[in-house]
């Protein structure tokens, strides 16, 4: 019986820890780099659910026909300075189907065409 109860501590060893050391550290440096890469991918994830969202929002809210969603290269005077002419600003358009499809500028974010459809354009 003792000779059966002394076996037992190698019988429950892991097989993580017959790895040696090094492979050790790399797992766990690659696990570590894994969750950074999940977690940086879920923000972005969340960033574009959110907008998604927005958008279906904006275009609820607006009601007379499509979004124009542009990205525009920067003009502004106070941009080129600090990023010269690389930088480009969202433009977010509706589109007036009952009106000649005339082209209204709502905003440059989201919130910004949500606010002004909400206090400009509600019906």
């Amino acid at each position: 019986m003792n000779a059966a109860l002394s076996n037992v501590p190698t019988l429950l060893q892991s097989h993580w820890d017959k790895l040696p050391e090094e492979i050790q550290c790399h797992v766990i440096s690659l696990a570590t780099w894994q969750h950074i890469l999940d977690r940086r991918n879920n923000e972005l994830l969340n960033d574009l659910h959110g907008q998604i969202l927005d958008y279906a929002q904006l275009k609820r809210e607006w009601g007379r026909g499509h979004i124009e969603i542009r990205y525009v290269k920067c003009n502004l005077d106070v941009c080129k300075p600090n990023y010269g002419s690389r930088l480009h600003h969202m433009i977010i358009r509706g589109v007036d189907d009952h009106n000649n499809k005339r082209k209204i500028y709502l905003g440059y974010n989201f919130h910004s065409a949500l606010r002004d459809v909400n206090t400009d354009y509600g019906d």
